[in-house]
């Protein structure tokens, strides 16, 4: 009988997705259960092997190097490692303490011996050749997509048709609407009500808590993150989004499939959320959420309150400066800042240039239309001469995107328009800021402030505001 006393587990998977519909990880534990280990020495991770700051990889490192370890058991190399470089630093802690790295599929490495520091250089680089194919076959899958605007999966609202997506005609539960109709009603709502949290209340008790069918395209989302994803997806008014989560590599094109509102009621939802930038009340009481920043290493300043004798004091801290545990420290700022401080240069700035609009600016202005647009109406009107019938879709397209274009150019009129009245009405009413509330103070700020850098010198903090006008 093995003697595993002095033995660890360690498993892993790359994505979430692995874990629930592969159950992957639930194979994994279970044979290294069959193999001897109790689930307290069994160490695991959904992360992908090529990162070193895997909790459950740093776990059994840490408990390699207080000489409490053996032996770790694997299910594969893979399992443990998909980086080369990673593997080097993992096998000399591994070779200094004496650890042997067991496979469940058969066989060990002994790094004490050429031959077995060679085979193990030969599978982390194969690890590695494996991982860099996966990601270059994805990359590859991502710009087919994008060049022919297919679309990856259906959103509430609609279902998938080949390549493309169409509204939802579905009945919706025992109602007699359509899955679309209902997608509709919840954009109308928000719109209305302007928050995420009473939004979906008032859906869940028209319409139930539990949610319809096992896809999320089946239903609606009942919390707030979800909801607030699904009603910002470009793909409720007819647009395709790619790299959604990637604000340097995010792409929104025009698609052929037929949305189920508006542009302009798209853009209203957006502007919506920017005033309301987390969705949740708690975090109205910071106007400036997500608006600071550090000027050593520009990390987004986080806030944190204090209860001294009954009183509220609000700073805010760099958390660059203060890492999470198992992060790296990458800022020496460590002051707490005043946010009414930031606050005040915020609101210093708006006045100096709202007093500047006040006074120089005209009333009305004369907005020119944009090339995009010229260009479109003479390739339509071109088009429509030719009178063939072949063109009619190519034609179709260009209308579609035509009046979108419209939409988004009358919208940015209406947006610079709004900020000018707001910055009139602050130039032009003696003591706005004394009765400003928080709430309204979150939305002006949001929709004029671009960031406020928060620096410090010879133990002296300083404000720097820069508006988006």
């Amino acid at each position: 009988m093995r003697d595993l006393s002095r033995a660890l587990g360690y498993c892993r998977v790359s994505t979430q997705r692995q874990h629930t519909e592969g159950h992957g990880l639930e194979r994994y534990i279970e044979r290294l259960k069959q193999y001897g280990l109790t689930e307290e020495q069994i160490h695991w991770d959904i992360e992908s092997g090529a990162s070193d700051k895997r909790k459950g990889y740093n776990q059994v490192l840490e408990l390699v190097r207080s000489h409490q370890v053996d032996q770790i058991i694997v299910p594969c190399f893979d399992r443990f490692t998909r980086s080369a470089l990673g593997w080097e630093v993992a096998r000399q802690e591994l070779q200094k303490f004496g650890v042997e790295l067991v496979f469940l599929d058969g066989g060990s490495l002994d790094l004490d011996t050429p031959e077995g520091l060679f085979t193990s250089r030969i599978l982390a680089a194969m690890s590695a050749q494996v991982r860099d194919k996966n990601r270059y076959n994805a990359i590859q899958g991502h710009r087919y997509f994008q060049e022919k605007k297919k679309i990856y999966q259906a959103v509430f609202g609609f279902v998938k048709d080949g390549d493309r997506v169409v509204p939802n005609t579905k009945q919706y539960r025992d109602t007699d609407k359509t899955h679309a109709e209902v997608a509709l009603l919840c954009v109308e709502m928000f719109i209305a009500s302007g928050e995420l949290s009473k939004t979906i209340r008032r859906l869940t008790d028209k319409y139930g808590l539990e949610r319809v069918g096992k896809y999320k395209y089946e239903d609606f989302p009942r919390d707030v993150s979800s909801f607030r994803r699904w009603l910002s997806n470009p793909q409720l008014c007819g647009m395709v989004c790619y790299y959604a989560f990637d604000n340097e590599k995010k792409v929104i094109l025009q698609s052929e499939h037929q949305g189920i509102i508006s542009v302009a009621q798209h853009q209203q939802i957006i502007q919506i959320l920017s005033t309301h930038p987390c969705g949740r009340r708690k975090y109205v009481t910071n106007p400036l959420v997500g608006l600071c920043k550090c000027a050593e290493c520009g990390s987004t300043m986080e806030k944190r309150s204090t209860k001294v004798n009954g009183k509220t004091y609000e700073h805010l801290k760099c958390p660059g400066a203060y890492p999470k545990p198992r992060q790296l420290k990458k800022c020496s700022v460590r002051t707490y800042f005043r946010l009414e401080g930031a606050i005040d240069a915020a609101i210093q700035a708006l006045k100096g240039k709202a007093e500047n609009i006040a006074e120089n600016m005209p009333i009305e202005t004369t907005e020119e239309i944009p090339v995009e647009i010229l260009e479109l109406q003479q390739q339509i009107f071109k088009l429509k001469q030719l009178n063939d019938p072949d063109f009619n879709s190519t034609i179709k397209i260009k209308e579609q995107k035509l009046e979108t274009t419209i939409k988004t150019s009358e919208l940015n009129v209406v947006a610079d328009a709004g900020r000018t009245q707001v910055l009139r009405n602050i130039a032009s009413h003696f003591g706005f800021w004394e009765v400003v509330t928080r709430e309204e103070l979150t939305a002006i700020f949001h929709e004029l402030v671009a960031e406020v850098v928060c620096s410090v010198s010879a133990r002296s903090q300083s404000f720097a505001a820069r508006l988006k006008i």
